[in-house]
């Protein structure tokens, strides 16, 4: 599976930056799934449950509050008030 780089940051911490092969978020308007070459996005987040899969198939469930999602060019920023395991 292809694989994409992500950047989570909350108001204190650049929180993860790395590849991943996909990550499940709460969107506004309903969670959605994001694989590597997907379509550009810009989304808001409601508070909720997030699950990044690593590139070796590790599934890391998070809770995180609200803020933004923004992919381009298989360059993902997650941008969130809060963040916990």
């Amino acid at each position: 599976m292809k694989n994409y780089h992500l950047t989570v940051v909350t108001p204190q911490e650049i929180f993860f930056q790395g590849e991943v092969a996909s990550l499940i978020a709460p969107g506004g308007a309903g969670s959605f799934g994001v694989l590597a070459d997907h379509a550009p996005i810009i989304s808001t987040l409601v508070a909720g449950s997030f699950i990044l899969t690593t590139p070796d198939g590790e599934k890391r469930p998070f809770q995180i509050g609200p803020g933004f999602f923004d992919l381009l060019n298989n360059q993902a920023t997650l941008l969130t008030t809060s963040i916990s395991s």
